[in-house]
């Protein structure tokens, strides 16, 4: 019986920016927690090394917008408005894309793989920088007083952790995947988590900011396999580490015995093909297609683009967390 009532919530990053995550800085100012639209310029404004803004700042220019250098003229905060356009799972892609293609000249392959190394090390410490807060907490207090069963699970594709750090200190959560973990509400993070890191025998372990956090980077190339793979431990992909895989497994799993999926602020960005592929097998092994919930400011047009790549009947939408937290669970 649990098992066909089982939910099973998708957060993206527009729910931890509709719960009202922030970060404070100087003379008090509030920086919303970033989504497409505004993540380039939060992550150059936070990142920790200036050597790594700057590459990838250079290369944002170069690449994505078609300039020669970083254009010097130009106020820092203004320069970041010209980055608003690019798409960060485009970025993504087109570094791991390069980093494994024949055709990718040496000089590119290793120029690749720095502004790689220099995105997936300050992400964790970016990310870092948005804690809880009394709204957070409200929120999620209220997402487990009406929505939330002891059978459902929760998975996270943020790197943040507001959503485990508002949960009412008696209801912990519980990382599924990975050892050492204990708490009641079940938490699967397949794209890793900023508090998490990996021990000198390959496994992840939770800890508090740690200097470089496990992530896997939101690019379509999810593996790092290819030509010249030598190491299948690369930070930012899935084959870093076994739980990473497990995660993923244990995600799918989840997905076929639920009778609802609720995606609370996940857009289905088009680079993500590999959840894509999770979704598409969930679908083509069930008897009968699950209960499908959008919430999101464009759940009309993200509800009209899931009928026409899935096999799905229909998909009940909300326009905002506030208003799906305002409707009551009915079993």
């Amino acid at each position: 019986m649990a098992k066909k009532r089982k939910v099973v919530y998708f957060l993206g990053a527009g729910a931890s920016l509709g719960a009202g995550a922030y970060a404070k800085i100087q003379a008090g100012h509030l920086i919303p927690i970033p989504t497409q639209a505004t993540f380039w310029s939060t992550f150059l404004r936070f990142c920790r090394h200036n050597t790594n803004r700057t590459l990838i700042e250079s290369f944002l220019f170069r690449y994505f917008l078609g300039y020669k250098k970083i254009p010097g003229s130009v106020l820092s905060s203004k320069r970041r408005e010209l980055l608003t356009a690019v798409d960060v799972e485009e970025v993504f892609t087109f570094l791991s894309e390069r980093t494994r293609a024949p055709s990718t000249s040496p000089q590119l392959r290793s120029y690749a793989k720095r502004i790689w190394t220099a995105l997936t090390a300050e992400i964790g410490h970016v990310f870092t920088r948005f804690e809880a807060n009394t709204q957070t907490r409200a929120t999620y207090k209220a997402f487990l007083n009406r929505h939330f069963r002891k059978f459902d699970t929760v998975v996270s594709f943020n790197y943040d952790t507001i959503f485990e750090h508002s949960l009412p200190a008696k209801r912990p959560a519980k990382y599924l995947g990975i050892e050492k973990s204990s708490g009641t509400i079940p938490l699967l993070k397949p794209h890793g988590s900023v508090n998490w890191y990996l021990t000198n025998d390959g496994r992840i372990a939770v800890g508090d900011k740690p200097n470089r956090a496990v992530i896997v980077a939101p690019t379509h190339l999810k593996f790092v396999s290819g030509p010249e793979t030598t190491d299948a431990t690369q930070p930012g992909y899935l084959d870093q580490s076994p739980e990473i895989r497990r995660i993923w497994a244990e995600m799918e799993r989840e997905m076929r015995a639920a009778r609802t999926l609720v995606f609370i602020g996940y857009s289905f960005p088009i680079a993500d093909l590999y959840f894509a592929s999770v979704l598409r097998s969930v679908l083509a092994d069930r008897d009968a297609a699950p209960e499908i919930v959008i919430v999101n400011p464009d759940a009309v047009a993200i509800a009209d683009r899931l009928k026409r790549r899935f096999p799905l009947q229909s998909v009940i939408r909300y326009f905002d967390i506030e208003q799906y937290m305002q409707a009551q669970r009915a079993a």
